[in-house]
C-alpha cells in the first residue's frame, strides 16, 4: 500500500471511529410486545448469524457447492465510489469459493484519476477482471450496458460498486445453474450493512410472486439473469435510470421460462450517505422511474387497469378494470345470532364497489324467536335467497349444497360474524378473482379492537396452518408490509374468499370431511395443486367477530385429519413464506436453528392427541 493509500484509509478509519460515538446506527431498542419481526431487532439478527455460523463450521446442513461450472459474469457500473467501498466490493468477488467468474467493471465517466489507476490495478492483478469507461457520465443503465457487452458469461450477476457479495454467493447461483436447466432469473435474500459494516435489516423473501414484483421490487439483490434472455430483452433502458434494476426485473421476468428463489442472504446491500438503502427518500427521481417501469409492465402485460401509489415509499397497487359484468352470490350459513346477520347484511350494502347479484343465507337450525322473525324479514329482502340446512353443522356441506343452487360467475364465501369496513372491498375482490390464474381471493379481516385477523395463511404456522401478522396492533405493519400489498399466498381464510363458480365446480367444492375446520386451507392447497393462484387483498377490509356465532366443536378431529392428508407438504418449508423465519408465532420472527426440532415434536403431539 502506498503512502497515500495508506493515510486514506487511516482517515476512513478514523470517520469510522468518530462515527461510533453517537448512538449506533440501527436498532438495540427492546423489540415491540406484540412481537419482533426478523428485521426489527438488529442485535438479534447478530445473535442468529452467529447460531448459523456455528452449524456451519460444524458440518450441519452444510450444501455441498461447486467451485467450477458455468461461468458467471459479475457487471458492476462505477461511478464516484469511495474506494474503500469499491475494493472491498471488487475483493468480496475476487474472494468466492465459486471460481470460474469474471467481472466487468464500467467507470461511468467519473473522472478521478485516482478510481482509474484503482481500476487498472485490479485488472492487472487478476486476469478474470475487465475495466472499461464511458468517456463522460451517460447514466447508470449506458454504463452497465457497456460492461454487458464485453461479458461473456451463461448468467450475468449484478452488483453495485459499494455492495459485497457473500462468500458463496456465486457457488450458490452456479448451484442452481447446474440443477435446474430452465432457469433464467434467480434471486436472493439479503441485508444491510450499516456504518460500522454492522448487519441488519435482513430481507427474507417467498418465492416467486409476479403480484408482488408489481407492488414492489421484492426481487432485489442479489439477481443474476440468463445472457442470452437479458440480450433478448436489449438490456438496461436509460429512461428509467434510478430504476433501473426494477424495470429490468419486470421485462425478464416476464419472458423467463421459470424464476428462482435461493433463500439465503447472499448480497449485502451497504447503508452509505444518499443512498436509498439508508433513506427511501433519498432519490425522489427513483420512485417516479419506478412508478413508471410499473406502469410500463402494465401496458406490457396487457393488464386493463391503472398504476395507484402503494402504502409505502416505493410500492404500488395495480387496480384492474373488471370485464364484462361477471355475478356475484354471497353465500352466508348462520344459525340464530340474529343480530350479527343483520349488521352484516347492512355493511354490504354499504359502499361494495361493485353490484352483488344475490345474497344466499343457509339456516342451520336456528330455534331463537328473533331469528324467525328475521326469516320473514329475510324472505321479502330483493335478491336474498333463504335455505334450509337442518342436521349438525357442517361448513363444508352447508356452503357446497349452497353453491349447488347457484348460476352466477362467481360464489363469495362469507362469515355471518363479518361487517365490511371499507369501500368498494367487493371490487377489490372481483378484479383479481376474474383472471384466470387466479382459484381464491382473501380479504384483509380485522378484529373489532382494529388488531389483524388475516393477512394470508402459512402453511406450518403454528404447527398446522396459521394466519400470518394475526394480532398485530392497528397502525403496525407487517414485515417487508407483506400485510398491506397484494401478494399470493399458499390459503386464505373462507371467512370472507370469492372463487369463480367453474373453478369451485373443477374442484368439486369444499370437502365434507373436514366440518369445521382446515376446509379452506384444504381447498385451497387443492387449488395450488390444479395450477391455479391464490391471492390476499389488503384493499378489501372487513371486520371479523371471529367464532361469535359458532364455536370449534370437531375442531380436534378436522386438524388431525388435515395432519395426516398434508403432513409431507407442511413439512416442506411453504414456498410464500420462507425457511428462515419462525413457524411458532405470527410476526415473522428469526427461525433460530433449533426450531425444526421444536415444530415438529410439536406437530407430532397434535396427531397423537385423542
Amino acid at each position: 500500500m502506498v503512502e497515500g493509500e495508506l493515510v486514506a484509509a487511516l482517515g476512513w478509519m478514523s470517520d469510522k471511529f468518530t462515527e461510533s460515538a453517537p448512538l449506533p446506527a440501527v436498532s438495540t431498542k427492546v423489540p415491540d410486545p406484540w412481537g419482533p419481526h426478523a428485521a426489527l431487532f438488529a442485535p438479534a439478527y447478530w445473535h442468529w448469524i452467529h447460531l448459523h455460523n456455528q452449524q456451519r463450521a460444524e458440518g450441519v446442513d452444510v450444501q455441498q457447492l461447486p467451485t467450477d461450472g458455468p461461468l458467471l459474469s459479475v457487471v458492476v457500473p462505477v461511478y464516484r465510489p469511495s474506494l474503500w467501498y469499491f475494493r472491498e466490493c471488487v475483493q468480496s468477488v475476487i474472494d468466492q469459493t465459486y471460481q470460474h467468474w469474471e467481472l466487468c467493471l464500467c467507470d461511468d465517466g467519473s473522472g478521478d484519476p485516482e478510481l482509474t489507476a484503482a481500476m487498472e490495478d485490479m485488472a492487472a492483478g487478476d486476469a478474470r477482471i475487465k475495466v472499461m469507461a464511458l468517456e463522460q457520465n451517460g447514466g447508470i443503465s449506458r454504463a452497465t450496458n457497456k460492461a454487458l457487452a464485453a461479458a461473456t458469461g451463461e448468467f450475468i450477476v449484478l452488483l453495485d460498486h459499494d455492495d459485497l457479495l457473500d462468500l458463496e454467493a456465486l457457488a450458490e447461483i452456479a448451484a442452481v445453474v447446474l440443477t435446474e436447466a430452465d432457469a433464467d432469473v434467480i434471486y436472493s435474500d439479503e441485508d444491510k450493512l450499516d456504518e460500522l459494516d454492522r448487519p441488519c435489516q435482513p430481507h427474507f423473501k417467498p418465492d416467486w410472486d409476479p403480484d408482488m414484483l408489481l407492488s414492489f421490487p421484492y426481487l432485489g439483490h442479489v439477481t443474476a439473469i440468463r445472457h442470452e434472455l437479458l440480450q433478448r430483452i436489449g438490456g438496461f433502458r436509460p429512461e428509467f435510470d434510478g430504476s433501473q434494476d426494477f424495470d429490468l426485473m419486470l421485462r425478464a421476468t416476464e419472458q423467463a421460462r421459470r424464476v428462482v428463489h435461493i433463500p439465503r442472504v447472499l448480497y449485502h446491500w451497504r447503508v452509505v450517505a444518499g443512498s436509498a438503502a439508508g433513506d427511501s427518500d433519498a432519490k425522489p427521481w427513483a420512485h417516479l422511474a419506478s412508478r413508471r417501469a410499473v406502469e410500463d409492465a402494465v401496458i406490457r402485460q396487457g393488464i386493463n387497469g391503472a398504476v395507484d401509489g402503494g402504502p409505502f415509499q416505493g410500492a404500488y397497487h395495480v387496480r384492474r378494470r373488471i370485464e364484462g359484468s361477471p355475478t356475484v352470490s354471497i353465500i352466508m350459513p348462520f344459525r340464530d345470532q340474529a343480530a350479527l346477520t343483520v349488521a352484516c347484511l347492512a355493511s354490504l350494502e354499504v359502499a361494495p364497489g361493485y353490484p352483488i347479484t344475490e345474497v344466499v343465507l343457509i339456516d342451520n337450525g336456528s330455534t331463537e324467536p328473533e331469528t324467525r322473525a328475521l326469516r320473514r324479514q329475510l324472505e321479502a329482502r330483493p335478491a336474498t335467497r333463504v335455505l334450509e340446512y337442518p342436521g349438525p353443522f357442517n361448513w363444508s356441506a352447508i356452503n357446497n349444497m349452497a353453491a349447488k343452487t347457484c348460476d352466477t360467475d362467481m360464489l363469495l364465501f362469507l362469515n355471518n360474524d363479518i361487517e365490511a369496513s371499507s369501500e368498494g372491498w367487493l371490487h377489490a375482490l372481483v378484479e383479481l378473482g376474474q383472471r384466470s390464474d387466479v382459484g381464491a381471493v382473501g380479504a384483509r379481516l380485522l378484529y373489532p379492537d382494529g388488531a389483524l385477523q388475516h393477512a394470508g395463511v402459512v402453511l406450518g404456522l403454528g404447527g398446522v396452518a396459521g394466519h400470518l401478522f394475526a394480532g398485530m396492533p392497528p397502525g403496525d405493519m407487517g414485515y417487508f408490509g407483506w400485510d398491506l400489498i397484494v401478494r399470493e399466498y399458499s390459503a386464505v381464510t373462507a371467512a370472507c374468499m370469492l372463487v369463480r363458480r367453474e373453478v369451485f365446480e373443477e374442484l368439486d367444492g369444499f370437502d365434507e370431511t373436514f366440518a369445521v375446520g382446515f376446509n379452506d386451507v384444504d381447498f385451497c392447497i387443492r387449488l395450488g395443486r390444479a395450477g391455479y393462484r391464490v391471492l390476499y387483498t389488503p384493499h378489501a377490509k372487513l371486520i371479523h367477530y371471529e367464532s361469535v356465532s359458532r364455536g370449534l366443536s370437531g375442531y380436534q378431529h378436522d386438524y388431525q385429519q388435515f395432519l395426516a392428508r398434508w403432513i409431507g407438504v407442511l413439512r416442506m418449508d411453504d414456498p410464500f413464506y420462507n425457511r428462515n423465519l419462525g413457524r411458532l408465532d405470527p410476526y415473522c420472527p428469526l427461525r433460530p436453528p433449533d426450531e425444526d426440532e421444536r415444530w415438529l415434536s410439536l406437530v407430532g403431539g397434535l396427531m397423537e392427541t385423542a
